[in-house]
């Protein structure tokens, strides 16, 4: 399933493959949460996976006059970042000796893959409904969610008691299922969770 982003637009690929700045700010911005997202969950480091992403980007705008469509520049991005979220693993295991580890990275599964880019869908589809919350609303589940802070660290940020934060988060979350709902992407939420945890 592809979630549908402002950059499908034929112009804005066509000014990106020649070489327009904006055009590319603008796939910069549709994908640059949902790519840190993914490599932060095969890395486990978010300076590394923010690493990784930003060169994919470099590569992307190196290579701008082979892409004529949305799902390619998409599918290069993805494959970009989890090839070199791999490398480094494979780097990292070989300065500590892991041999054996490398082994078990060369055979993961597609489905591991499959799953994290689901998970990525999914995220951005609700990142899109985060926006129609209210300011404190979407800081509190940004910040729970996409940086996994915890309350007493969220507390501390928004200047709030904890039992506060936890009550905004629950307020939230209705709202997010109520925004979803109205949208009917409530849906393609379940079927999506339903298709990572398989």
């Amino acid at each position: 399933m592809t979630i549908l982003t402002s950059y499908n637009d034929p112009d804005i690929i066509l000014r990106f493959s020649q070489g327009d700045e904006h055009a590319f700010r603008t796939i910069f911005n549709a994908q640059l949460q949902p790519l840190c997202y993914f490599a932060h969950k095969i890395l486990g480091q978010k300076e590394e996976a923010e690493d990784v992403v930003s060169t994919a980007f470099a590569v992307l705008w190196e290579r701008r006059a082979q892409f004529n469509n949305g799902g390619a520049i998409k599918s290069f991005l993805y494959v970009t970042v989890r090839n070199a979220c791999y490398d480094l693993i494979k780097h990292r295991q070989v300065v500590n000796n892991a041999q054996e580890t490398i082994t078990d990275i060369n055979s993961e599964p597609d489905i591991t893959i499959d799953a994290r880019i689901l998970q990525t869908e999914l995220l951005q589809l609700i990142l899109s409904e985060l926006k129609s919350l209210p300011e404190r609303s979407r800081q509190i589940l940004e910040y729970s969610f996409l940086e996994e802070r915890k309350t007493g660290e969220i507390a501390g940020l928004l200047s709030m008691s904890e039992a506060h934060v936890r009550m905004e988060k629950s307020r939230a979350l209705v709202q997010l299922r109520k925004l979803l709902l109205e949208k009917q992407l409530l849906e393609v939420v379940v079927i999506l969770l339903a298709l990572i945890k398989k």
